[in-house]
Protein backbone atom coordinates (compact mmCIF):
# COMPACT_ATOMS: atom_id res chain seq x y z
CA UNK A 1 0.00 0.00 0.00
CA UNK A 2 1.50 3.43 -1.01
CA UNK A 3 1.68 6.13 1.62
CA UNK A 4 -1.06 7.87 -0.65
CA UNK A 5 -3.21 4.80 -0.29
CA UNK A 6 -2.41 4.95 3.57
CA UNK A 7 -3.40 8.65 3.68
CA UNK A 8 -6.83 8.21 1.73
CA UNK A 9 -7.62 5.45 4.04
CA UNK A 10 -6.63 7.17 7.42
CA UNK A 11 -8.80 10.15 6.36
CA UNK A 12 -11.98 7.32 5.53
CA UNK A 13 -11.64 6.00 8.97
CA UNK A 14 -11.60 9.25 10.67
CA UNK A 15 -14.30 10.28 8.36
CA UNK A 16 -16.73 7.03 9.48
CA UNK A 17 -16.10 7.56 12.92
CA UNK A 18 -16.83 11.29 12.71
CA UNK A 19 -20.10 10.39 10.76
CA UNK A 20 -21.17 7.75 13.74
CA UNK A 21 -21.21 9.79 16.32
CA UNK A 22 -24.74 11.90 16.12
CA UNK A 23 -25.02 15.68 15.86
CA UNK A 24 -26.16 15.88 18.90
CA UNK A 25 -23.25 14.57 20.90
CA UNK A 26 -21.43 16.68 18.79
CA UNK A 27 -22.94 19.33 19.92
CA UNK A 28 -23.50 18.91 23.51
CA UNK A 29 -19.76 18.38 23.57
CA UNK A 30 -18.78 21.73 22.13
CA UNK A 31 -21.36 23.26 24.63
CA UNK A 32 -19.60 21.36 27.52
CA UNK A 33 -16.55 23.10 25.94
CA UNK A 34 -17.57 26.41 26.41
CA UNK A 35 -18.93 25.98 29.64
CA UNK A 36 -16.37 24.46 31.50
CA UNK A 37 -13.52 27.34 29.66
CA UNK A 38 -15.82 28.85 32.24
CA UNK A 39 -16.69 26.96 34.99
CA UNK A 40 -12.53 26.17 35.29
CA UNK A 41 -11.93 29.92 36.59
CA UNK A 42 -14.03 29.49 39.39
CA UNK A 43 -12.24 26.43 40.34
CA UNK A 44 -9.14 27.40 39.73
CA UNK A 45 -9.35 31.08 41.52
CA UNK A 46 -11.50 29.22 44.77
CA UNK A 47 -8.30 28.47 47.32
CA UNK A 48 -6.81 32.56 46.35
CA UNK A 49 -10.40 34.26 46.73
CA UNK A 50 -11.66 32.34 49.76
CA UNK A 51 -8.58 32.30 51.57
CA UNK A 52 -6.57 34.95 50.11
CA UNK A 53 -8.92 37.69 49.62
CA UNK A 54 -11.78 37.03 51.89
CA UNK A 55 -9.90 35.64 54.87
CA UNK A 56 -11.18 31.51 54.68
CA UNK A 57 -9.19 29.13 55.54
CA UNK A 58 -8.86 25.40 54.24
CA UNK A 59 -11.84 23.93 56.28
CA UNK A 60 -14.18 26.79 54.80
CA UNK A 61 -12.05 26.14 51.65
CA UNK A 62 -13.43 22.35 51.85
CA UNK A 63 -16.75 23.12 52.99
CA UNK A 64 -17.87 25.66 50.14
CA UNK A 65 -16.35 23.61 47.39
CA UNK A 66 -17.95 20.38 49.30
CA UNK A 67 -21.31 21.33 50.08
CA UNK A 68 -22.45 23.26 47.24
CA UNK A 69 -20.76 20.59 44.98
CA UNK A 70 -23.23 18.18 46.84
CA UNK A 71 -26.30 20.31 46.51
CA UNK A 72 -25.34 20.00 42.76
CA UNK A 73 -25.62 15.90 42.60
CA UNK A 74 -28.75 16.28 44.66
CA UNK A 75 -30.76 18.28 41.99
CA UNK A 76 -29.12 15.85 39.53
CA UNK A 77 -31.37 13.31 40.88
CA UNK A 78 -34.15 15.28 40.49
CA UNK A 79 -33.55 16.75 37.28
CA UNK A 80 -32.74 13.24 35.88
CA UNK A 81 -36.29 11.94 37.58
CA UNK A 82 -38.24 14.81 36.05
CA UNK A 83 -36.37 14.24 32.92
CA UNK A 84 -38.09 10.93 32.89
CA UNK A 85 -41.07 12.09 33.96
CA UNK A 86 -41.91 14.37 31.06
CA UNK A 87 -39.52 12.72 28.40
CA UNK A 88 -37.69 15.89 27.42
CA UNK A 89 -34.12 16.46 28.06
CA UNK A 90 -33.45 19.81 26.34
CA UNK A 91 -35.69 22.30 28.64
CA UNK A 92 -33.87 21.29 31.45
CA UNK A 93 -30.58 21.70 30.57
CA UNK A 94 -31.53 24.99 28.60
CA UNK A 95 -32.32 25.99 31.95
CA UNK A 96 -29.24 24.86 33.38
CA UNK A 97 -26.91 26.29 31.40
CA UNK A 98 -28.43 29.57 31.47
CA UNK A 99 -28.55 30.20 35.10
CA UNK A 100 -25.19 30.47 35.13
CA UNK A 101 -24.53 33.85 33.29
CA UNK A 102 -26.01 35.63 36.17
CA UNK A 103 -23.82 33.72 38.99
CA UNK A 104 -20.65 35.50 37.66
CA UNK A 105 -21.28 38.83 38.61
CA UNK A 106 -22.11 37.88 42.13
CA UNK A 107 -18.92 36.19 42.57
CA UNK A 108 -16.90 39.68 41.15
CA UNK A 109 -18.74 41.59 43.53
CA UNK A 110 -18.31 39.06 46.26
CA UNK A 111 -16.87 41.01 49.24
CA UNK A 112 -17.82 38.33 52.10
CA UNK A 113 -17.30 34.23 52.15
CA UNK A 114 -21.47 34.21 52.44
CA UNK A 115 -21.68 35.94 49.29
CA UNK A 116 -19.53 33.89 47.75
CA UNK A 117 -20.77 30.61 48.64
CA UNK A 118 -24.07 32.13 47.70
CA UNK A 119 -23.03 32.47 44.20
CA UNK A 120 -21.41 29.10 44.55
CA UNK A 121 -24.87 27.88 45.38
CA UNK A 122 -26.37 29.11 42.35
CA UNK A 123 -23.35 27.90 39.89
CA UNK A 124 -23.84 24.35 41.36
CA UNK A 125 -28.00 24.87 41.41
CA UNK A 126 -27.68 25.61 37.86
CA UNK A 127 -24.94 22.83 37.24
CA UNK A 128 -27.54 20.26 38.94
CA UNK A 129 -30.58 21.35 36.81
CA UNK A 130 -28.66 20.09 33.42
CA UNK A 131 -26.29 17.65 33.83
CA UNK A 132 -27.80 14.84 34.41
CA UNK A 133 -30.77 15.29 31.49
CA UNK A 134 -27.71 15.93 29.64
CA UNK A 135 -25.81 12.96 30.30
CA UNK A 136 -29.27 11.25 29.50
CA UNK A 137 -29.52 12.57 26.48
CA UNK A 138 -26.01 11.70 25.38
CA UNK A 139 -26.92 7.94 26.51
CA UNK A 140 -30.09 8.45 24.38
CA UNK A 141 -28.95 9.57 21.15
CA UNK A 142 -25.03 7.24 21.53
CA UNK A 143 -25.13 4.62 18.66
CA UNK A 144 -25.03 0.59 19.60
CA UNK A 145 -21.74 -0.35 20.20
CA UNK A 146 -20.33 3.80 21.29
CA UNK A 147 -21.63 4.47 24.43
CA UNK A 148 -18.48 4.52 26.15
CA UNK A 149 -17.32 6.75 22.58
CA UNK A 150 -19.83 9.48 23.06
CA UNK A 151 -19.39 9.87 26.62
CA UNK A 152 -15.52 10.05 26.45
CA UNK A 153 -15.62 12.82 23.78
CA UNK A 154 -18.57 15.18 25.60
CA UNK A 155 -16.37 14.59 28.70
CA UNK A 156 -12.99 14.81 26.57
CA UNK A 157 -14.33 18.41 25.24
CA UNK A 158 -15.43 19.45 29.07
CA UNK A 159 -11.87 19.02 29.91
CA UNK A 160 -10.53 20.49 26.58
CA UNK A 161 -12.64 23.70 27.81
CA UNK A 162 -11.63 23.72 30.77
CA UNK A 163 -7.79 23.87 30.22
CA UNK A 164 -9.02 26.55 28.00
CA UNK A 165 -10.41 28.49 30.22
CA UNK A 166 -6.92 27.25 33.09
CA UNK A 167 -5.08 29.12 30.30
CA UNK A 168 -7.18 32.32 29.51
CA UNK A 169 -7.23 32.88 33.06
CA UNK A 170 -2.76 32.62 33.47
CA UNK A 171 -2.72 34.93 30.45
CA UNK A 172 -5.08 37.66 31.80
CA UNK A 173 -3.75 37.80 35.43
CA UNK A 174 -0.13 37.83 33.10
CA UNK A 175 -0.74 41.00 31.87
CA UNK A 176 -3.30 42.96 34.24
CA UNK A 177 -1.32 41.72 37.32
CA UNK A 178 -2.77 39.07 40.10
CA UNK A 179 -4.12 41.89 42.46
CA UNK A 180 -7.82 41.84 43.53
CA UNK A 181 -9.67 43.75 40.79
CA UNK A 182 -7.78 41.44 38.32
CA UNK A 183 -9.31 38.71 39.73
CA UNK A 184 -12.55 40.24 39.65
CA UNK A 185 -12.56 41.06 35.86
CA UNK A 186 -11.79 37.22 34.86
CA UNK A 187 -14.64 36.38 36.65
CA UNK A 188 -17.03 39.10 34.76
CA UNK A 189 -15.28 37.87 31.21
CA UNK A 190 -15.94 34.15 32.00
CA UNK A 191 -19.22 35.21 31.11
CA UNK A 192 -18.65 35.23 27.14
CA UNK A 193 -17.95 30.96 26.54
CA UNK A 194 -21.48 30.45 28.84
CA UNK A 195 -23.14 33.22 25.68
CA UNK A 196 -22.12 31.01 23.45
CA UNK A 197 -22.80 27.94 24.89
CA UNK A 198 -26.42 28.65 25.48
CA UNK A 199 -26.86 29.88 21.67
CA UNK A 200 -25.37 26.75 20.22
CA UNK A 201 -27.76 24.58 22.62
CA UNK A 202 -30.69 26.29 21.46
CA UNK A 203 -30.14 26.35 17.87
CA UNK A 204 -28.07 22.76 17.98
CA UNK A 205 -29.71 20.13 20.26
CA UNK A 206 -32.96 18.59 19.73
CA UNK A 207 -34.38 16.09 22.08
CA UNK A 208 -34.06 12.42 20.76
CA UNK A 209 -37.20 11.01 19.30
CA UNK A 210 -38.95 7.50 21.51
CA UNK A 211 -38.41 8.25 24.95
CA UNK A 212 -41.42 7.50 26.89
CA UNK A 213 -42.37 10.01 29.34
CA UNK A 214 -43.65 8.35 32.56
CA UNK A 215 -46.49 11.43 33.17
CA UNK A 216 -48.43 9.03 31.88
CA UNK A 217 -48.43 7.02 35.20
CA UNK A 218 -50.63 7.88 38.27
CA UNK A 219 -48.65 8.85 41.51
CA UNK A 220 -45.00 9.45 42.11
CA UNK A 221 -42.96 9.26 39.05
CA UNK A 222 -40.46 6.62 40.10
CA UNK A 223 -41.98 3.58 41.61
CA UNK A 224 -40.54 0.63 44.17
CA UNK A 225 -40.74 -1.88 41.34
CA UNK A 226 -38.47 0.53 39.18
CA UNK A 227 -35.70 0.75 41.79
CA UNK A 228 -36.11 -2.89 41.96
CA UNK A 229 -35.80 -3.06 38.27
CA UNK A 230 -32.54 -1.97 38.48
CA UNK A 231 -31.00 -5.24 39.55
CA UNK A 232 -28.50 -5.69 42.34
CA UNK A 233 -25.57 -5.70 40.20
CA UNK A 234 -26.68 -1.27 39.52
CA UNK A 235 -27.23 -1.39 43.82
CA UNK A 236 -23.53 -2.59 44.17
CA UNK A 237 -21.71 -0.69 41.84
CA UNK A 238 -23.57 2.64 43.27
CA UNK A 239 -22.03 1.08 46.48
CA UNK A 240 -18.41 0.71 45.04
CA UNK A 241 -18.80 4.43 43.22
CA UNK A 242 -20.01 5.23 46.59
CA UNK A 243 -16.74 4.54 48.83
CA UNK A 244 -14.26 5.71 45.87
CA UNK A 245 -16.06 9.27 45.86
CA UNK A 246 -15.55 10.11 49.31
CA UNK A 247 -12.15 9.77 48.62
CA UNK A 248 -12.38 12.42 46.08
CA UNK A 249 -11.70 15.62 46.79
CA UNK A 250 -12.60 18.75 45.28
CA UNK A 251 -9.72 19.92 42.49
CA UNK A 252 -9.52 23.50 44.08
CA UNK A 253 -7.78 21.39 47.15
CA UNK A 254 -4.67 20.63 44.03
CA UNK A 255 -4.24 24.03 43.53
CA UNK A 256 -4.15 24.98 47.19
CA UNK A 257 -1.51 22.25 47.75
CA UNK A 258 0.82 24.38 45.13
CA UNK A 259 -0.38 27.56 46.82
CA UNK A 260 0.93 26.63 50.42
CA UNK A 261 4.12 25.71 48.59
CA UNK A 262 4.62 29.18 47.17
CA UNK A 263 3.17 29.08 43.54
CA UNK A 264 2.00 32.43 42.48
CA UNK A 265 -1.81 33.47 42.23
CA UNK A 266 -1.14 33.77 38.21
CA UNK A 267 0.49 30.81 37.74
CA UNK A 268 -2.37 28.75 39.92
CA UNK A 269 -4.89 28.58 37.00
CA UNK A 270 -1.85 26.96 35.41
CA UNK A 271 -2.44 23.75 38.29
CA UNK A 272 -5.51 22.34 36.56
CA UNK A 273 -4.54 23.25 33.06
CA UNK A 274 -2.17 20.30 34.29
CA UNK A 275 -4.72 18.01 34.88
CA UNK A 276 -7.04 18.81 32.09
CA UNK A 277 -4.38 18.26 29.47
CA UNK A 278 -3.24 14.74 31.29
CA UNK A 279 -7.26 14.08 31.70
CA UNK A 280 -8.18 15.10 27.96
CA UNK A 281 -6.22 12.16 26.02
CA UNK A 282 -6.59 9.86 28.85
CA UNK A 283 -11.21 10.42 28.62
CA UNK A 284 -10.93 10.16 24.67
CA UNK A 285 -8.75 6.90 24.29
CA UNK A 286 -10.54 4.83 27.84
CA UNK A 287 -14.01 5.56 26.19
CA UNK A 288 -13.58 4.14 23.01
CA UNK A 289 -11.01 1.27 24.37
CA UNK A 290 -13.83 0.39 26.95
CA UNK A 291 -16.32 -0.16 24.06
CA UNK A 292 -14.30 -3.35 23.34
CA UNK A 293 -13.37 -4.56 26.93
CA UNK A 294 -14.60 -4.89 30.45
CA UNK A 295 -14.99 -1.57 31.84
CA UNK A 296 -13.73 -2.49 35.27
CA UNK A 297 -10.01 -2.95 33.98
CA UNK A 298 -10.48 0.74 33.45
CA UNK A 299 -11.99 1.49 37.02
CA UNK A 300 -9.63 -0.45 38.42
CA UNK A 301 -6.92 1.23 37.01
CA UNK A 302 -7.93 5.06 37.59
CA UNK A 303 -9.01 3.76 41.41
CA UNK A 304 -4.97 3.06 41.68
CA UNK A 305 -4.20 5.61 40.15
CA UNK A 306 -5.96 8.26 42.71
CA UNK A 307 -4.03 6.32 45.08
CA UNK A 308 -0.89 7.03 43.81
CA UNK A 309 -1.34 10.42 43.22
CA UNK A 310 -2.88 11.27 46.77
CA UNK A 311 0.79 9.75 48.04
CA UNK A 312 2.57 11.93 45.87
CA UNK A 313 0.47 15.01 46.89
CA UNK A 314 0.59 14.08 50.34
CA UNK A 315 4.59 13.73 50.64
CA UNK A 316 5.27 16.77 48.23
CA UNK A 317 7.77 19.70 49.49
CA UNK A 318 8.05 20.88 45.92
CA UNK A 319 6.49 22.88 43.09
CA UNK A 320 7.24 20.08 40.45
CA UNK A 321 5.93 17.38 42.79
CA UNK A 322 2.64 18.90 43.05
CA UNK A 323 2.83 19.09 39.14
CA UNK A 324 3.24 15.46 38.61
CA UNK A 325 0.93 14.24 41.47
CA UNK A 326 -1.40 16.35 39.64
CA UNK A 327 -0.78 15.08 36.16
CA UNK A 328 -1.54 11.42 37.86
CA UNK A 329 -4.24 12.88 39.89
CA UNK A 330 -5.66 13.98 35.96
CA UNK A 331 -4.86 10.65 34.38
CA UNK A 332 -6.94 9.33 37.25
CA UNK A 333 -9.78 11.34 36.44
CA UNK A 334 -9.64 10.13 32.31
CA UNK A 335 -9.70 6.84 33.34
CA UNK A 336 -12.69 6.74 35.95
CA UNK A 337 -15.08 9.20 34.99
CA UNK A 338 -16.41 8.78 31.39
CA UNK A 339 -15.70 4.62 32.42
CA UNK A 340 -18.41 5.42 35.58
CA UNK A 341 -20.86 7.30 33.23
CA UNK A 342 -21.09 4.26 31.15
CA UNK A 343 -20.87 1.63 33.33
CA UNK A 344 -24.14 3.68 34.95
CA UNK A 345 -25.66 3.28 31.09
CA UNK A 346 -24.93 -0.60 31.17
CA UNK A 347 -26.53 -1.34 34.03
CA UNK A 348 -29.60 0.61 33.58
CA UNK A 349 -32.86 -0.06 31.32
CA UNK A 350 -33.87 2.35 28.79
CA UNK A 351 -36.66 4.10 30.12
CA UNK A 352 -34.77 5.00 33.52
CA UNK A 353 -31.86 6.18 32.27
CA UNK A 354 -32.41 9.42 33.95
CA UNK A 355 -33.30 8.04 36.90
CA UNK A 356 -30.26 6.20 37.13
CA UNK A 357 -27.51 8.56 36.22
CA UNK A 358 -29.61 11.18 39.02
CA UNK A 359 -29.05 8.34 41.80
CA UNK A 360 -25.48 8.04 40.55
CA UNK A 361 -25.11 11.62 41.20
CA UNK A 362 -26.40 11.55 44.36
CA UNK A 363 -23.73 8.82 45.65
CA UNK A 364 -21.25 10.89 43.97
CA UNK A 365 -22.89 14.10 45.97
CA UNK A 366 -22.31 12.47 49.10
CA UNK A 367 -19.18 11.26 48.45
CA UNK A 368 -17.67 14.08 47.18
CA UNK A 369 -19.25 16.66 50.07
CA UNK A 370 -17.95 14.02 52.61
CA UNK A 371 -14.71 14.02 50.98
CA UNK A 372 -14.31 17.69 50.64
CA UNK A 373 -15.23 18.51 54.38
CA UNK A 374 -13.02 15.85 55.36
CA UNK A 375 -9.94 17.00 53.41
CA UNK A 376 -10.38 20.39 54.85
CA UNK A 377 -11.00 19.84 58.41
CA UNK A 378 -7.67 17.33 58.05
CA UNK A 379 -5.73 20.02 56.16
CA UNK A 380 -6.89 22.52 58.86
CA UNK A 381 -6.42 20.63 62.69
CA UNK A 382 -3.44 18.54 61.58
CA UNK A 383 -1.52 19.24 57.72
CA UNK A 384 -2.09 18.61 54.10
CA UNK A 385 0.04 15.23 54.41
CA UNK A 386 -2.62 13.94 56.64
CA UNK A 387 -5.22 14.71 54.42
CA UNK A 388 -3.62 13.60 51.54
CA UNK A 389 -2.38 10.18 52.73
CA UNK A 390 -6.26 9.58 54.23
CA UNK A 391 -7.81 10.08 51.13
CA UNK A 392 -5.70 7.93 49.44
CA UNK A 393 -6.61 4.74 52.21
CA UNK A 394 -10.21 5.54 51.42
CA UNK A 395 -9.53 4.75 47.47
CA UNK A 396 -7.50 1.43 48.85
CA UNK A 397 -10.57 0.19 50.33
CA UNK A 398 -12.69 1.52 47.34
CA UNK A 399 -10.15 -0.65 45.37
CA UNK A 400 -10.81 -3.78 47.29
CA UNK A 401 -14.87 -3.36 47.04
CA UNK A 402 -14.35 -3.55 43.29
CA UNK A 403 -12.87 -6.36 43.10
CA UNK A 404 -16.72 -7.87 44.17
CA UNK A 405 -18.31 -5.91 41.18
CA UNK A 406 -20.12 -8.23 38.34
CA UNK A 407 -19.74 -7.61 34.54
CA UNK A 408 -22.11 -4.97 33.47
CA UNK A 409 -25.08 -5.72 30.79
CA UNK A 410 -24.14 -3.44 27.38
CA UNK A 411 -26.62 -1.24 25.16
CA UNK A 412 -29.62 -1.56 27.19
Amino acid sequence: MTKNQQSTKGRSVVSSFIHKIPGTIWTLSFVSLFMNSSSSVISSLSPVFIIGLLGGNSLDLGFIRGTTEALAYVLKLCSGVLSDYIGRRKILILIGYGAAIFTKPIFMMATSIFTYMSAQTIERVANGLRDTPRDALVADTSPKGLKGTCFGLRQGMATLGSTIGGIFCWQILRHLGDDESSIRVVYIIAIIPIILAVLLLCFGVKDAAGITALKKRKGFPIKREDLRELGSEYWYFIFVSLTFMMSRFSESFLVYRAQTLGLGVQYQALMLTVMYLCYTPTVKLVGIWSDNADRRQFLAAGFILMIVSCVILGAATEIWQVVFGVAVYGVHFGATQGTLYALVSDYSPKHLKGTTFGIFNVTCAIGMCSSSILMGYLWDRHSAEVAFYANAGIAVVATFFLLFLKPSRRDS
